[in-house]
């Protein structure tokens, strides 16, 4: 058998210099080269303007100030409004750019994911967690948005800041520059040591959020299993623990942040205290003006203030790395089946199941080399113990998976050949847990708001839905709860029918459609399972033998082989495992355990045999 493979099972650690995760970042906006082109201009732009002002300042007061010409400091005054207001313009232009760009790629990054995922087999669901999946989708997707819209023009506006402010200070005055940046090397070692360490934190902090989500998602979604089984005490205690691991860790990058800011503080503080210093003894030595010391001390702050937030902007952009690199591993996944390009479909098509051999898990194989065939138009039920492999075989015919060995055709072509939409409109299948949106009735029979009602009404005449549809408030109209919590077990069940014929399919599969039907609808769901069955190429999954005593050929299944094989009457002739089973359904109805001993009696004498 092969090996079956596991999903999302590892999240690599995003590194911030990972080239080729920024070059699939930057690629991104390649649908938006004129927006991302504007927000780097209005970026540039907006953080060179106020570098600006403490040179136009340096000139006021080594000119007109010390000069004591109070008219030449008008002019100075007006080039510094200018300054602010354009840099207040720029700012917003900035930031309108950078938050459209930001949004336009990840509607379009949560689009492509969402169809992505409506492409992969069942095999990636059974094995992947919703909440998992959701924290994907909403937490993850949330956190590259933030990057786009502001994380990383704040970065690079940051760096921007830090370069320009460098720059003047060393064009003004190269030895009060050095002496403004001589804690330069303790703050990089700082930032540097703190970045690391809430870098992993972040990581983990990331997969308990995860781990939060996904038991959410099952406790609320198992609530009545939880209930029934006095499980509340122990989905809590699971769910408290995560919690508290998840506030520890929280409660680190608290310690360290408060470790790290006054520390930053404290240095800025030490370097001010050395600009000063050292412009006093070059001011007294006439080779720094006092312009330029004032200039320094602006520079100064420009320089340390986006420095101190850098670390800060640098952890977030990590931690949404982070979340980018979980996202496209998401999007890489490869979990579709074959696209198949078949788009005919035969009028009266037939099933043939040749050798075929499959495993959700290598180890434990569900089917075994099992074959038979299904005519045009005839309808065969398959019978046997839970995990004999029945519900396995419907999955196969709707290319849910692909068999391991063997081949799945339908009208000749492997089930693999044919494109999906091909299949889903040909092919119905009702199952035992009916789905029903919170819409009309209408719309869930054409699961379409564009719906044709007479074509609804037809169907659920024929299944003989349409009297109790009738009696309710609002006909056909009527909205449902969620779930069809205001219908009972039977009239979900028929609407399940309806909905499976609305498109006319040519294939119907039942799985077991008709197990949880009261005893009270069961004749009418009887009535509308013969009429639907007549002349339609079929295979139903049922326990109760009742519904497919007029099927034309009934295989009994049990361990993964097809065990039995005939009509109502052969089976019961042949004294087996379908006669025992008919006898218990007919006397105790407690055929489900006993099936399975019957099976393994059936199984040790045909090994004697052979």
């Amino acid at each position: 058998m092969a090996e079956r493979k596991e999903y999302l099972s590892e999240d690599k650690v995003a590194r911030f210099l990972d080239r080729s995760l920024w070059v699939r970042l930057i690629s991104l906006a390649k649908d938006h080269k004129l927006t991302a082109f504007l927000a780097f201009f209005f970026l540039i732009t907006s953080e060179i303007l106020p570098v600006l002002q403490p040179r136009i300042l340096k000139d006021m007061i080594d000119g007109p100030i010390k000069s004591r010409h109070i008219d030449g400091i008008a002019p100075f005054m007006l080039a510094l409004v200018a300054l602010v207001i354009l840099s207040g313009v720029f700012e917003y232009l900035r930031a309108v750019a950078s938050q459209k760009l930001g949004l336009s790629i990840i509607h379009e990054l949560r689009v492509q994911i969402f169809a992505r995922l409506q492409g992969f087999s069942m095999d990636f669901f059974h094995r992947t967690p919703v909440g998992r999946l959701m924290t994907r989708l909403g937490n993850d997707i949330d956190s590259l948005s933030s990057m786009f819209t502001e994380g990383l023009i704040e970065l690079l506006g940051a760096i921007l800041m830090i370069a320009y402010a460098v720059g003047f200070m060393f064009f003004l005055d190269w030895k009060l520059a050095l002496a403004s940046l001589a804690v330069l090397p303790f703050m990089i070692m700082t930032t540097s040591v703190f970045r690391e360490k809430v870098r992993k934190n972040n990581t983990y902090i990331r997969g308990l959020l995860a781990e939060l989500n996904s038991i959410m998602q099952e406790s609320l979604a198992g609530i009545h299993i939880v209930r029934i089984f006095g499980k509340l005490r122990e989905q809590i205690d699971k769910f408290e623990d995560i919690n508290r691991t998840t506030k520890v860790e929280w409660f680190k990058n608290v310690r360290y942040y408060s470790v790290f800011f006054p520390v930053i503080s404290g240095l800025t503080e030490i370097s001010l205290a050395i600009l000063y210093f050292a412009g006093a003894y070059f001011f007294f030595r006439h080779s720094v003006s006092l312009g330029t010391l004032v200039a320094f001390s602006w520079y100064t702050g420009l320089f340390f203030r986006p420095l101190r937030e850098l670390s800060d902007k640098i952890t977030a952009l990590q931690s949404a790395l982070a979340a980018a690199e979980r996202v496209f591993t998401l999007f890489d996944t490869r979990a579709a089946l074959p696209a198949g390009t078949l788009t005919a479909f035969p009028e009266k098509p037939d099933i043939v199941f040749s050798a075929v051999s499959f495993a959700y898990d290598s180890e434990k194989p569900v089917l075994r080399e099992v074959s038979f065939r299904v005519a045009p138009g005839e309808s065969v039920a398959i019978v046997g113990a839970t995990g004999s492999g029945k519900s396995t075989a419907i999955s196969l015919c709707n290319k849910f998976y692909l068999p391991d060995q063997g081949r799945v055709l339908i009208g000749g072509h492997g089930i693999e050949e044919y494109a999906e939409d091909t299949l889903r409109k040909h092919i119905g299948l009702i199952s035992q847990d009916v789905y029903l949106f919170s819409d009309s009735i209408a719309f869930n029979v054409a699961l379409s708001p564009e719906y044709d009602l007479s074509r609804v009404e037809e169907v659920c005449r024929y299944v003989n839905a349409h009297d109790f549809i009738q009696r309710m408030q609002d006909g056909y109209l009527t909205k449902l709860k969620e779930r069809g919590e205001n219908l009972s077990a039977g009239q979900r069940q028929l609407l399940a029918f309806a909905r499976a014929l609305y498109h006319r399919p040519r294939i119907l599969l039942l799985d077991e459609a008709t197990s949880s039907v009261d005893t009270a609808t069961e004749a009418l769901v009887q009535e509308a399972l013969d009429r639907i069955l007549r002349d339609m190429t079929s295979i139903v999954v049922a326990h109760r033998l009742s519904t497919i005593q007029k099927a034309g050929k009934i295989l009994v299944m049990h361990k993964g082989k097809i065990r039995e094989e005939g009509t109502h009457q052969e089976l019961l002739r042949q004294n087996g495992i379908y006669h025992k089973l008919y006898q218990l359904q007919n006397f105790d109805g407690k055929a489900e355990p006993m099936l399975e001993e019957l099976g393994a009696a059936h199984t040790k004498t045909t090994r004697s045999l052979e």
